[in-house]
């Protein structure tokens, strides 16, 4: 029978930044755990290793050991991350050639690799016949030894990049397989980085990094598309974002942060475009915070001019940590939204098919009640409004920083409840989160 074995000698601090130098005994254990083991197959291996550059050597022996032995037991799982304390990713630990070369290779179902160093050009003897999803986090790779692991996987059908080094370009038609459905490209700040997203097999991807440089084809098959950059940068060389988004413009699902918001105002403004095209969408997911009234303006105006959306999903997590960064008294609901400076003006139209709306991280800024205001004057066959209050609480010293504690959640619930809508038939939902800073 197929067992799972998860090892975790490691253990991250209560801060969350240090790690626990796996010891002699740990290794110990782990190694006389695996001889004791007598299970001719594996469903799932997990190991978390934390080691120092004293241990390296010893460190080096024990994880190709590991390795081996979860794939002689026709692993489907594998899941091993390494962490190398106060080194750079020069010294990561080298992946053994056990991982491509083993008999076994082709039985890997689901491998997530962290903290590992790809040597170029490893010996792929067998193909990864069985993988269909691969994660690589914090791992040192070059294009070309990505590009052979994936051209060896013919079933890949998923595939996270995250935080690797050295790595300056990736196609998604590397897959050969015409497999891969998912992809998600996370926190490369390799500068120049190069992302093509031309896979005709590709029905999702999520991008997150601001040095990421996109170019989508126009392929039919995506239905969900999700893409986060800290803000919009109207005059970086090369990087044309309205093309590829009119490349998306028949996806059903759309996650997108403040840039986008950002990009349409300045549409607005130079261009005049309204950015209409979006006829097949669904859903819309979108990060804040707002910033200024055209922002708001120009994203309510792009939202009306979708007639298929039914389903609108808002995520207000980001607007504490902007608004604290400029050391502005936050939570204050008579705060006016931006002056008013007549940045736009209130568009025409309606959310004809929304029938769902969603707020998270709801923190009481003006921006944020604007917004809300906008979207149930707007949804006309609105059912659903579900808002999640997250209140905060701050200790006295932040308050000589000029920061000041949420409202209550019952005048907050009072100002959301008092709103007029557009629809006859809808129901908020309240709740709230409490939370102490600084204490």
């Amino acid at each position: 029978m197929d067992q799972p074995l998860e090892i975790h000698p490691c253990h991250r601090h209560s801060n969350g930044n240090f790690y626990h130098e796996t010891t002699p005994s740990e290794r110990t254990f782990i190694h006389n755990t695996l001889t004791q083991h007598q299970a001719f197959k594996l469903h799932k291996f997990s190991l978390d290793f934390s080691y120092g550059a004293l241990q390296y050597l010893v460190a080096n022996v024990q994880l190709q050991h590991d390795i081996e032995f979860a794939i002689s037991r026709q692993v489907q799982i594998l899941s091993v991350s390494t962490e190398l304390l106060f080194e750079d990713f020069e010294d990561y630990y080298v992946l053994p050639n056990v991982f491509y070369s083993h008999d076994n290779v082709p039985s890997l179902g689901q491998v997530s690799l962290k903290g590992f160093l790809f040597n170029p050009n490893p010996p792929c003897d067998l193909p990864f016949a069985s993988l269909k999803a691969l994660c690589l986090f914090d791992c040192v790779i070059d294009d070309g030894t990505l590009k052979g692991l994936l051209s060896n996987s013919p079933v890949l059908e998923s595939l996270t990049i995250d935080l690797c080094h050295r790595l300056l370009n990736f196609k998604a038609f590397w897959c050969q397989s015409m497999r891969l459905k998912h992809l998600v490209v996370r926190c490369m700040h390799n500068p120049g980085f190069n992302l093509e997203i031309d896979s005709s097999s590709l029905s999702s991807f999520k991008v997150y990094g601001n040095s990421v440089k996109i170019s989508v084809s126009l392929l039919s098959s995506i239905a969900e598309a999700t893409v986060f950059r800290s803000r919009y940068y109207p005059y970086v060389q090369n990087f044309d974002t309205s093309t590829w988004l009119r490349n998306l413009a028949h996806v059903k699902k759309f996650g997108v942060n403040s840039w986008f918001s950002q990009f349409l105002a300045r549409e607005y403004e130079v261009n005049n475009n309204g950015w209409k095209i979006f006829e097949n969408l669904k859903v819309f997911a979108w990060f804040g915070p707002l910033e200024k009234e055209c922002d708001l303006i120009a994203l309510i105006d792009f939202l009306v001019h979708c007639p298929s959306l039914e389903k609108i999903e808002i995520d207000f997590r980001f607007s504490f940590w902007e608004e604290a960064g400029e050391h502005r008294p936050p939570f204050a609901l008579e705060r006016p939204f931006v002056e008013n400076r007549g940045d736009g003006q209130p568009t025409v139209g309606f959310l004809d098919n929304v029938k769902k709306i969603i707020i998270h991280h709801f923190f009481g800024y003006k921006s944020e009640i604007e917004f809300i205001k906008h979207l149930m004057q707007k949804a006309v066959v609105l059912e659903t409004l579900s808002l999640t209050y997250r209140r905060l609480e701050f200790n006295p010293e932040s308050f000589s920083r000029g920061y000041t504690s949420c409202p209550p959640k019952e005048l907050v619930q009072e100002e959301i409840f008092s709103l007029s809508t557009a629809s006859s038939n809808v129901h908020i939902s309240f709740h709230h989160t409490y939370h102490k800073l600084g204490f």
